[in-house]
């Protein structure tokens, strides 16, 4: 087999062998391989303007040619030839024509041609790092998995194949223990580009992990007949997930938990025997967070009058049940409904019943008129609307801040006597800045303590 033959089989076999092992397309290959060819030429001549490479690499033909002006005497070899060089070429061709002429690579020099070969290999390292970058954009949001290949400073590296992921500290399971070698299930938190290459940051703490697990370990969510309404968790202790059903025939909590146990146990062993609530959701607020209270057995949940926070009763003895170890069983079940919850036990709730006329903003006229209606204590008052207060005689236009008095004194009773999940929070969430609430409320109460100021001393006049 001629050399140049030789040379043409070893092309092909090497576009080959860069498509197989990482995985880049041709086109890019060969566009790589014509731009460091194209460095090569000029690194030893200065120029590559009249040069141009063909390429077909199913054939492995490959040709590197520059346009020269045919001359008597050559000043310039890449943009001339001698007439004699030229007419043994071309036989018909005259002094002043130009022509393509084919140029031996062998006579770039060692240093031009290996200039080119790390222009290829950059070219090819930057691809294959856009590649993998591209592939993993695409997997955000959804789960990984790979084995642990080392441990760094807290964080854990996972080998993903062509890359590797990372689980930083604040990302990882509280108390779980990382051992190199094992196989780990991640979410894809997020893919960000550095010049080493893409950072794929992983996760095991977020509720989106949970989510996917789920949906890994359940068909009907998969499938979308089961849907995943709302997720609350604190990693390594305890999480809650409320389910709907879009189909009546399937139960969705009997869907998550599987024959025996067997799906959710599935999911909690993934996730280090971390203990989770799976709850029926439900349109109904009230319904849906005495579910969310799981254990505890709600006796009495009802809506306050401001938004988002609901009054919950349970028995005495499950207080301490409902509200969890420090908290968490209610801060769960109000993050799980997106509602602030205030918890009462029952003989606590019924002592702390407040009359109407105890608000120190309410006439003995306006209280009596309440009790008329049944609003009798300030727990009632406060799951009024202001329309519906408007519509009783003698309250009228101060229904608003009669109102807000209940809603505060409601509070304070809260505050002193039961557990209140973080209003802050939610507030938050909800896009309302704590600090311009708590002033609103206040301007509201003294507005309506100004203008009753100024009844009281026009009506003494």
């Amino acid at each position: 087999m001629a050399k140049k033959e030789l040379a043409n089989v070893q092309i092909v076999e090497a576009i080959e062998e860069l498509i197989s092992d990482k995985l880049l397309d041709k086109e890019t290959i060969v566009q790589t391989l014509k731009d460091a060819l194209i460095l090569a030429v000029k690194k030893k001549y200065g120029s590559s303007d009249n040069v141009e490479i063909e390429m077909d690499p199913a054939i492995g033909r490959i040709a590197v040619r520059a346009k020269k002006k045919v001359k008597r005497e050559v000043e310039d070899p890449l943009l001339e030839i001698d007439a004699d060089e030229a007419k043994a070429i071309d036989p018909e061709i005259r002094i002043n024509q130009w022509m393509w002429v084919d140029l031996d690579l062998a006579s770039f020099g060692r240093n031009a041609i290996q200039i080119a070969k790390q222009i290829l290999i950059q070219r090819i390292r930057e691809a294959e790092r856009e590649h993998v970058y591209s592939d993993f954009q695409h997997k955000v949001n959804e789960i990984t998995s790979g084995p642990i290949q080392r441990i760094e400073r807290g964080a854990v590296i996972v080998n993903l194949g062509k890359t590797e992921g990372v689980i930083p500290r604040n990302e990882q399971i509280p108390g779980e223990r990382y051992n190199t070698g094992r196989i780990i299930r991640s979410l894809v938190l997020d893919v960000q580009k550095n010049p080493k290459g893409p950072q794929i940051l992983l996760s095991r703490k977020s509720p989106e992990f949970l989510r996917k697990l789920f949906e890994f370990e359940v068909p009907e969510i998969y499938e979308g007949r089961v849907e995943i309404v709302a997720v609350s968790r604190e990693a390594g202790e305890r999480s809650k997930i409320a389910v709907y059903s879009v189909d009546d025939k399937i139960d969705p909590v009997g869907a998550c938990v599987g024959l025996k146990g067997t799906r959710v146990q599935s999911v909690v062993k993934e996730l280090n025997n971390e203990k989770i609530d799976i709850i029926g959701w439900d349109a109904d607020p009230e319904r849906f967070i005495s579910r969310a209270l799981a254990p505890a057995t709600v006796l009495m949940a009802f809506l306050a009058a401001d938004e988002n926070h609901m009054i919950v009763v349970v028995d005495d003895d499950e207080l301490s049940l409902a509200i969890g170890k420090g908290g968490q069983n209610a801060r769960l079940a109000a993050k799980l409904t997106g509602w602030r919850i205030t918890l009462f036990g029952r003989e606590q709730y019924q002592s702390l019943l407040m009359d109407v006329k105890e608000l120190p903003e309410v006439t003995e006229e306006q209280a009596a008129a309440l009790h008329s209606f049944d609003i009798d204590t300030v727990q009632k008052l406060a799951r009024m609307s202001v329309a519906a207060l408007q519509e009783i005689p003698g309250i009228g236009e101060d229904a608003p801040l009669i109102l807000a008095d209940a809603l505060v004194t409601m509070e304070d009773i809260g505050l002193e006597y039961g557990f209140v999940t973080d209003r802050e929070q939610l507030l938050i969430e909800r896009g309302i800045d704590p600090e311009e609430e708590r002033a609103r409320r206040k301007a509201e109460r003294e507005a309506y303590e100004a203008r009753k100021r100024a009844e009281e001393e026009s009506a003494s006049e």
